[in-house]
């Protein structure tokens, strides 16, 4: 059957430190933030140990969301898209779109990483579906005319001290319902200048998918991890940009996801940085909507400093 199901959600490292460890780590990061000189919000300046924790309850909550929403559709396969922050591929390749096509995949959760867990058991290991990645990949290139690249072994070349999947494909593990559900890892430049993907052509890869998988006889979901607004240890660092993030939050749950291709088509200081991981966003939108489908939004947190992030949680579902 065509794609069913498709979430969206924010993977802010903050979201996943052990919760006894957040106020430490967002104390750690306030004092970094002091160090070079940034401006720090008033917001930031009065988050209290109480508010953290009633913030790292509410991400628990978005991800159960949409958790419930996988467990009760229950996938054969899902397809991931994300971004890659120098993980995965270094300054000698910057790929614009790429499909993972490998039988290995695993990394670690970088809230556990920046907490100093990084024992094996921490990591999370993906169960590719080899044979549909490679599948997809021709399609897109042969029927879709997406110029998209493939990357067979796991050889990360970025500066990551933790060698694995980028955080966008590993935050996310916990909205999965089982670990060992087939997955296809779908990378689009969300970070690196000059050749970010456009967010009209993520809507379109997004549709591409949808078209190409219609007779698939499998259940198929689609799973969009990063942003909102946010510009880790950019100038804008900690300022999120709320009226952007309930901008498109709105657009989507109109079913007006085509209005998001205009993001990205100048220059701005907010679209700098992680907002560019909304275009994961988009491209769910791009599949959804070709399926008739428009979103539920779960929750969207714009206080939420330990984070750095505007923070979201999102589901589609057909006839809905």
């Amino acid at each position: 059957m065509p794609i069913g199901l498709g979430v969206a959600s924010s993977h802010a490292p903050g979201m996943y430190r052990p919760k006894e460890m957040v106020k430490a780590g967002f104390d750690q990061m306030m004092s970094r933030m002091a160090e070079r000189g940034h401006i720090v919000p008033t917001i930031a300046k009065e988050m209290t140990e109480e508010k953290l924790h009633k913030n790292w309850d509410a991400f628990r909550t978005g991800h159960g969301a949409l958790r419930a929403q996988m467990e009760k559709y229950n996938p054969d396969a899902v397809i991931i898209v994300g971004g890659d922050q120098s993980e995965m591929f270094d300054n000698g390749n910057k790929v614009n779109i790429a499909i993972y096509t490998g039988a290995e995949a695993f990394g670690l959760n970088s809230g556990f990483g920046f907490a100093g867990m990084t024992d094996e058991k921490y990591y999370t290991h993906y169960k590719t579906d080899v044979k549909l990645a490679k599948w997809l990949a021709s399609e897109l290139v042969t029927k879709e005319h997406f110029d998209v690249a493939v990357s067979e072994e796991m050889k990360p070349m970025g500066g990551r001290k933790v060698p694995g999947l980028p955080h966008a494909f590993v935050n996310i593990a916990e909205i999965l319902h089982k670990k060992d559900v087939p997955t296809v890892l779908v990378y689009e430049n969300t970070y690196d200048p000059p050749t970010m993907v456009s967010a009209a052509r993520c809507y379109e890869l997004g549709k591409a998918l949808a078209r190409v998988l219609k007779n698939d006889p499998r259940k198929i979901a689609i799973l969009g991890s990063g942003g909102l607004s946010h510009d880790p240890g950019g100038p804008r660092n900690i300022w999120i940009d709320a009226p952007l993030d309930r901008w498109v939050l709105d657009q989507i749950s109109r079913g007006n996801g085509e209005a998001l291709k205009d993001m990205y088509q100048f220059d701005s200081m907010t679209l700098r940085g992680g907002t560019g991981e909304i275009r994961a966003w988009i491209t769910v939108a791009g599949a959804m909507e070709y399926m008739g489908a428009k979103a539920t939004v779960v929750d969207y947190m714009d206080a939420a400093p330990e984070t750095q992030t505007g923070i979201g949680f999102a589901y589609w579902l057909p006839n809905k």
